[in-house]
């Protein structure tokens, strides 16, 4: 007998998420170095996220970033010439980022396998990369809200759940295609997400995830080297989520590095928090 599909036909999900990234701890490799500007970036983003069942076994999904971007960093003087005295020195971006379109297919397979998805899409490059600071000049690409290339994006997940508990386990892929207007090309970017969730009663879900990332090298035009850049990190994820309505659920997730590894020396995450909301109805 065939399992039930992953993916319900007219069925459409909308949901909100908010996720906030605070990055403060400066490190070289897996150790910590003083952090001599006192500089820190924090990063929020609201995500409109949509999605609807074609089929019983193929749907579609967009999603749409807002991003907010904020470095700011204690200058020496002589350090910067447009603020050679020294000082508190901000940079801040904000707007609509890199847009998201996904395909995804769940083949019917036994209900003795796991649950399986496919999914495949593309970045676009509709985000902002000509922010500029209070002195009129274009600041560092990873300051920006947009990436400045249209992306592929590829990924299969894995689910299974026995009574109340759900495991599922995903890989994902972003190949960067180019490199963007100002010559710069960031780095192909591969993820690993396990997650194992518990259902108590029909209201109140608790789990916990391990996330790892890692991120190639980004590179300058003509194939220069982008030092303090790339790197290995691993997260632990708790997560509770409540069932609001029959269709209508909240979760949060606080995301907490447990290893990073970056090439060179760069600023690292402290914390993330992600919450979101989730309504799901028949279209049809």
């Amino acid at each position: 007998m065939l399992q039930g599909s992953l993916i319900t036909k007219d069925l459409l999900v909308l949901s909100a998420n908010y996720e906030y990234e605070y990055l403060g701890d400066a490190m070289y490799g897996t150790g910590p170095i003083p952090n001599i500007n006192q500089e820190v970036t924090s990063m929020s983003t609201v995500s409109v996220f949509a999605s609807y069942g074609v089929t019983e076994w193929f749907g579609a999904a967009v999603v749409l970033p807002f991003r907010s971007i904020t470095n700011d960093k204690i200058l020496l003087p002589g350090q910067y010439d447009n603020q050679y005295q020294g000082g508190k020195y901000i940079r801040h971006a904000a707007g609509l980022g890199d847009v998201v379109l996904m395909l995804n297919f769940a083949p019917p397979l036994p209900e003795a396998l796991p649950g399986l998805l496919f999914s495949a899409g593309v970045k676009l490059a509709n985000g902002s990369t000509h922010a500029v600071d209070e002195y009129g000049n274009r600041f560092a690409d990873l300051l920006q809200v947009g990436s400045g290339s249209m992306d592929p994006i590829f990924s299969v997940s894995l689910s299974r759940a026995f009574d109340n508990l759900f495991f599922s386990g995903m890989l994902f892929t972003r190949i960067i295609s180019r490199e963007n207007v100002y010559g710069y090309k960031y780095g192909n970017e591969f993820q690993g997400i396990f997650s194992m969730d518990y259902m108590h009663g029909d209201m109140i879900i608790a789990g916990l995830s391990l996330n790892h990332v890692y991120t190639a090298r980004d590179y300058f035009q003509y194939g220069k080297i982008a030092r303090k850049r790339g790197g290995t990190w691993m997260y632990l994820a708790p997560k509770l989520g409540v069932r609001a309505m029959e269709n209508l659920s909240l979760e949060a997730r606080l995301p907490l590095p447990v290893y990073q590894n970056v090439n060179e020396s760069q600023l690292t995450s402290d914390y993330q928090l992600h919450v979101g909301a989730t309504y799901h109805f028949f279209a049809r």
